[in-house]
């Protein structure tokens, strides 16, 4: 489905809704746009970490047109368009920590996958 050009609502319009609507079906549905925008920052900030990760290890990984930089940037889009985001949750250092591990080990196996396809190449 194709969905029409709109603004999307802003955190100030949320919260009046939530205030002044008490139909649980948009509250339910303000509780769904909440939760997605969470999610949208929390995939900016480990596409960031992996694009670090992925620059230290092989600069061409991140050139511009290159899969991971298009999904960066389209994140990155995606939350200009929203603008604010709510996200008074922190995230603990041991949160930090296990998702670095879990994104090195990711760039460690993409980066495994990319060498086979070179040598395929040659």
């Amino acid at each position: 489905m194709r969905l029409p050009p709109f603004d999307p609502p802003t955190l100030a319009e949320l919260r009046a809704w939530w205030r002044t609507r008490d139909e649980r079906a948009v509250q339910r549905l303000i509780l769904e746009i909440q939760r997605q925008r969470l999610t949208l920052l929390e995939l900016r900030n480990l596409i960031d970490s992996g694009v670090q990760q992925a620059r230290a290890t092989d600069r061409t990984l991140v050139e511009r047109g290159e899969p991971l930089m298009t999904l960066r940037i389209r994140i990155a889009q995606e939350v200009l368009r929203v603008g604010d985001i709510d996200d008074t949750r922190q995230m603990s250092r041991a949160e930090q920590e296990r998702l670095a591990v879990h994104t090195q080990g990711q760039m460690e196996y993409a980066r495994e996958g990319r060498l086979r396809r070179q040598r395929r190449n040659i």
